[in-house]
Formats: structure tokens, C-alpha cells, sequence
């Protein structure tokens, strides 16, 4: 199962010395959404991380970064599919300059699983999947619906939102190819410590699925 990050929305104290942490433990992706960064606060963020990590980076804004390091993919907001000559200008200088990178979005309702995209995404971040409170599926999800959305829609789905050690292993009998970490990091006092038990109840979620 995969485990991804997503930052929290503004930059916290040693926030990238936090993820640098997280990728020297194993983290894969990390999500950098930063709405309210601008270009230039986005590249001081990415140059204090070491280079070596850069190539498992997806950003939510700014896409023409990934023209400027060797990111992993960009994550594309509805607002962003919806400047139809600026999706298409960067999608055209992505194919010239032969960059081969990951195209991920997000959906919020089941409903919205079986929509067909003019573009195609290597997978969909879904939710809120899980109510935080009880780490139950969260209203307008559940067991039944989420099981044949991820067996026929032909997608890959991480599932986000209510994501904790609990509910990681609910997200993969349900078929989640992966889960989306936030608030259980951002939130925790010892976040690094959060992440490390996020990957050990991955883990176990693996073995108790084979």
C-alpha cells in the first residue's frame, strides 16, 4: 500500500526538514500544496530539500517548476482544468520537452468516480474518505459503493482525508491502492513519530492482506 503526504496548506516551522526526514524513512510522494505560495516562496521551500529527494515531489501550483527540477508530477485543481489554453500550453510544452511525469487529481463525491477525463491521470486522490471522530466512512461513502467504484472504474484511488493508523487498514480492505497523510502528521506534536507509525500500520495492512 502506498503512503503519501500532503504539506499542510501554509509552511510550518522546519517544515522541509520534516519532509527530508520522511523521505531518508522511506516516504515515496510527497504532495506540496502551497495555494497561497508564490512562485518564488515555492522554490526556496523545494531548494531546502536535497536534490536527491526532488524526483519524488508533486506540486499543486506553479506547474512550470517542473521545467526547472526534476519533480515527480503536478497535481492539477479543478481551477486548473478549467483554464482550458493554460492546461493546453503546458500540457503541449510537457510533451516538446519529453518530461515524463505523474498527472493526479482529486475527486470529493463517489459519484464522481465513473466521470470520463479528456486527460489521463495515474491516480485520484478520493475523499474525505473517513470521519476523524469515530474513523468511520464519512457521509456519501461507503463499504459497498467504494469496493465496485475501485474495481470498475478502471482508476487508481488513494484514499484522503480521516486518515490514521486505524483507518490505513480500512482503506486497504477496501481496495485503496494507497492513502493520503495530513492531518495526522501536521497535527501531531511528534509528527515525525506519526509518519513512521503510518508506515508500520502500512505494513501490516500488507501482511494481513497476503
Amino acid at each position: 500500500m502506498d503512503i503519501l503526504v500532503i504539506t499542510s496548506s501554509h509552511k510550518s516551522e522546519n517544515e522541509p526538514q520534516l519532509v527530508t526526514k520522511m523521505f531518508e524513512a522511506g516516504l515515496a510522494t510527497l504532495h506540496l500544496r502551497k495555494p497561497k505560495f508564490s512562485t518564488r516562496q515555492l522554490i526556496e521551500y523545494i531548494d531546502e530539500i536535497p536534490e536527491e529527494f526532488h524526483n519524488r515531489i508533486i506540486i499543486h501550483s506553479h506547474h512550470n517548476l517542473v521545467f526547472k527540477y526534476d519533480l515527480k508530477g503536478v497535481h492539477f485543481t479543478s481551477i486548473h482544468l478549467n483554464r482550458k489554453f493554460k492546461k493546453w500550453w503546458f500540457l503541449r510544452k510537457l510533451r516538446l520537452s519529453n518530461k515524463k511525469i505523474l498527472k493526479t487529481r482529486a475527486y470529493r463525491k463517489l459519484s464522481e468516480v465513473y466521470r470520463k477525463e479528456e486527460m489521463v491521470f495515474d491516480y485520484y486522490l478520493l475523499g474525505t474518505i473517513f470521519n476523524s471522530l469515530n474513523n468511520e466512512l464519512y457521509s456519501g461513502y461507503y463499504d459497498q459503493g467504494l469496493k465496485a467504484a475501485i474495481k470498475t472504474a478502471g482508476k487508481n484511488f488513494i484514499a484522503r482525508g480521516g486518515i490514521n493508523e486505524v483507518t490505513i487498514g480500512k482503506a486497504k480492505n477496501i481496495g485503496f491502492r494507497g492513502v493520503a497523510l495530513s492531518s495526522m502528521i501536521w497535527k501531531a506534536e511528534q509528527p515525525f513519530e506519526k509518519f513512521l507509525l503510518a508506515m508500520e500500520s502500512a505494513e501490516k495492512a500488507h501482511a494481513l492482506a497476503s
